[in-house]
């Protein structure tokens, strides 16, 4: 039986108990933000982009919802009281979805459909889909835009006042600095800098503070965490023996481009097809290292054509991942379920990597595929920047003295800097009468000497004829069917660039293009989370229909067209967030406002930090940090056997050897990554494996984090360090404390907090005092050098109460 009262089920459906008929008429419904959501999670698994034409009704589009289906449509735009949908939704015969469904419907989700469909159901393109645009926020009446002094508190204000919601009141300087400092470069402030952030008084110093911090070695190091995990960086291969791999330099080189600040257009275009750019320069060349960062195998008997299309699917869905916003791997197999993305799309996407020139197995390699030589540390790339500069100074110089001698310049219109340079050095080439002759032969000499000493890293590079890529038949490697197909897009995200390769170059630019809908979007909401702890969009591996509905839309959109129009600058948009009141409102919770989940940003972030943050920042309190930047992975203490307890027995990772020394106590950056065995006490506090894309860390709270906190072999070795640090600098109770706090929390100790700890010491100081051999056992743990001048039982004393506060909420939680 049909109902063709549309407004008498609207009311029906709509209207709680003891509303009137006088009440004003519901507000439009927003088919994006409201419907869309629905349709994906309750209907679109049958009724979605991957149903059969004419098999059965389609909801994804107002074409195919309103098509006739033999006498009736799912949405009747000429008779909207017809509608199928509205029977189905509303029957007791045959529901839909059906009773026995996983998903069902709720009341209020079936009224939204229906004041939906009484408006006259047409659809809208789904958010993400549209090309962000700056728009002005409706702030309240008592502001307007231009009285913020950053338009972040804008967007915020207008948000919270649609709740009667007020901005907290700022967090005190000093945790202001530590949030700061954390967010920016991974650590506390030093005491000098924060005494001089807190003496300084004048107008700007929080900004000028920021800025110190944007410009510290350590920024690149803490940001460069965050795309390592997204693009799944790993030591080794990943899959089978899970052998050593070269690609450390790669590591190194996004922390070198983050504190340069490269503009991430950049940053993503020479990732993608640095090796295709004019004259690639080693820098280039070890950014492609992310095409080869899928994990993979050499195992024998696997079939290369299988891994072939294994490591192309890996590389197309990392792409979705990181830079899309979109979850792709359905696609692999048939038109996406839930997204506009075809199969045909899908493997037209993944046309752009299938001719890379690597093969589909490592051999077990360390340098297998193509590899260039790199810089192995810092140094060398310093030098070999000097070197570069002081080549292209010398051609500019060559120029000049050729137009003098009556050569002609044209002879290098095809060679590259470094063929230039051979000329001006050959003995007997047409340069060797110029001033510049002898100094060219000095360069190369140089340069070939620096060059020998690099190691090698893996890095991408184009097949001379690109091999065919075809749809793969439910992604089975051996089931192709229908014609080669050319390397494209996905349409819903914009059209390829006009005159662009079809190859991975062409794939950056269309990236990169400012119309394109979802790259800068995605990019800014993990800034953002990276800062506040949560997206904007809180699904930030996943902008589709399946994906959160971003809390505040305009702002994200604000976001991604200013991080486009600064000329895609990451410190400009970090320090814009982090100088926002939005930002440095106090974290306290408030009981005056309805935001649990923080989602209006009525106060300021906190969360517990990354494992590699707590690590650092105990070696730092300790003096133990050692500022060494880049190079191989180190190994630091760890339970004995656990790589060999889950290693092939030919595997070169089979034994773990740590280290001995300063690379005891590198940054954790730089911690050997094995991806079938990570260090357990980065997987202990959610480090991911690296084995697959990670966008959004988990934060769990468990008994063994705490347990590990106090007893593992470096924590104790952090801790007695720290003790030493305290007792060296100071001869009193009450400075020692003052200093302890000043380094963990950036403040000093609140009275109740120096009453516990001053207790705590005390029983210490008692239980050693009685027991020296304990003392002794407790200050032999780890490599690092004690003090023998120290007393025992004081030193031991004190090393308790500064592993208790490194395990606190004082030294693991953002506030």
């Amino acid at each position: 039986m049909r109902i063709h009262n549309i407004a008498l089920l609207a009311a029906m459906l709509l209207a709680p108990a003891g509303v009137r008929a006088a009440d004003p008429p519901p507000v439009a419904i927003d088919f994006s933000r409201e419907i869309l959501p629905i349709l994906s999670d309750k209907c679109f698994v049958c009724h979605g982009p991957d149903t059969d034409e004419g098999a059965t009704v389609r909801l994804d589009s107002y074409e195919a919802a309103t098509s006739d289906l033999g006498g009736y449509r799912a949405i009747d735009p000429d008779d909207l009281p017809a509608s199928e949908l509205l029977r189905r939704i509303t029957s007791a015969d045959d529901p839909m979805p059906p009773d026995d469904a996983e998903k069902t419907l709720t009341d209020h989700e079936k009224q939204l459909l229906a004041q939906w469909v009484a408006q006259g159901g047409t659809y809208s393109q789904h958010w993400a889909f549209v090309p962000p645009k700056k728009r002005v926020p409706a702030v309240p009446a008592d502001r307007d835009f231009e009285s913020h002094a950053n338009p972040i508190d804008a967007f915020v204000a207008a948000k919270q006042s649609q709740r009667s919601i007020g901005f907290a009141p700022q967090a005190e300087r000093e945790t202001l600095a530590r949030r700061a400092s954390l967010v920016l470069c991974g650590l506390p402030p030093e005491p000098d800098e924060l005494d001089a952030f807190l003496q300084d008084r004048r107008s700007g110093a929080y900004e000028r503070y920021v800025d110190r911090l944007l410009n510290k070695p350590g920024y690149g190091e803490h940001q460069a965490r965050h795309w390592l995990d997204a693009v799944r960086y790993g030591d080794t291969h990943g899959l089978h023996l899970d052998n050593r791999r070269g690609v450390f330099p790669y590591r190194d080189w996004v922390v070198s481009a983050l504190n340069a600040n490269l503009p991430l257009d950049q940053f993503i275009t020479w990732q993608l097809a640095g090796d295709l750019l004019p004259d690639p320069g080693i820098e280039q060349l070890v950014a492609t290292g992310y095409v080869r960062m899928n994990p993979t195998s050499g195992e024998g008997g696997a079939i290369e054509a299988e891994y072939q299309a294994k490591n192309n699917f890996d590389r197309t869905e990392n792409l979705g991942a990181v830079l899309l916003g979109m979850t792709l791997t359905c696609a692999r197999c048939h038109t996406h379920k839930y997204d506009p993305v075809p199969q045909t799309e899908y493997y037209r996407l993944m046309a752009f990597f299938n001719s890379t020139s690597e093969p589909a197995l490592d051999r077990n390699k360390y340098d297998y595929g193509p590899t260039t030589k790199a810089p192995g540390d810092p140094g060398q790339w310093a030098r070999w920047k000097q070197l570069e500069a002081s080549r292209d100074a010398l051609i500019d110089t060559a120029r000049d003295q050729m137009a003098s001698a009556d050569l002609d310049p044209k002879v290098w219109a095809e060679a590259t800097d470094q063929e230039k340079l051979d000329l001006l050095a050959a003995p007997d080439g047409p340069f060797a009468t110029l001033a510049v002759h002898a100094q060219a032969r000095s360069l190369r000499t140089d340069i070939e000497s620096l060059w020998q000493s690099f190691t090698t890293t893996l890095v991408a590079k184009e097949l001379p004829t690109p091999r065919p890529t075809r749809v793969l038949s439910r992604g089975e490697y051996n089931l192709p069917i229908g014609d080669p197909l050319e390397p494209g897009v996905l349409s819903v995200m914009g059209e390829f660039p006009e005159h662009a390769p079809r190859n991975r170059l062409g794939l950056a630019r269309w990236l990169t293009s400012p119309n394109h809908p979802t790259v800068a979007r995605v990019l800014i909401n993990r800034v953002w989370q990276q800062t506040f702890g949560h997206g904007l969009v809180r699904t930030p591996e996943d902008f589709g229909v399946q994906g959160a509905y971003p809390t505040h839309p305009d702002l994200l959109d604000w976001l991604a067209v200013e991080l486009q129009d600064s000329g895609w600058d990451l410190k400009h948009m970090l320090r814009l967030m982090v100088t926002s009141r939005t930002f440095r409102q106090s974290s306290a919770w408030r009981n005056d406002v309805d935001d649990p989940e923080n989602r209006y940003w009525s106060r300021g972030p906190s969360y517990r930090l990354d494992a590699e943050v707590i690590r650092d920042i105990g070696l730092w309190a300790g003096q133990l940090l050692d500022p060494e930047m880049g190079g191989e992975g180190v190994k630091p203490y760890q339970p004995a056997g656990m790589w060999s307890a889950l290693a092939h027995p030919a595997s070169n990772t089979k034994l773990y050897e740590r280290d001995n020394g300063r690379r005891l106590y590198r940054r954790s950056l730089y911690v050997y990554w094995k991806r079938t065995s990570p260090h357990p006490m980065m997987t202990l506090f959610d480090a991911p494996d690296r084995e697959t894309s990670c966008v959004r860390r988990s934060r769990t709270s468990t008994a063994l984090q705490s347990l590990a906190l106090l007893n593992e072999t470096q924590r104790i070795e952090m801790a007695r360090m720290l003790a030493q640090r305290l007792l060296r600098q100071h001869s009193d109770t009450t400075s020692r404390l003052e200093l302890l706090f000043r380094l963990i929390a950036s403040r000093g100790p609140s009275p109740t907090e120096a009453d516990a700890v001053e207790k705590l010491r005390q029983q210490m100081l008692q239980r050693y005092r009685e027991n020296l051999d304990d003392a002794g056992i407790l200050l032999a743990t780890g490599d690092a050098a004690r003090d023998e001048s120290l007393d025992p039982a004081e030193h031991a004393a004190w090393t308790q109460v500064a592993l208790t506060l490194l395990a606190s909420d004082l030294a693991i939680i953002l506030y």
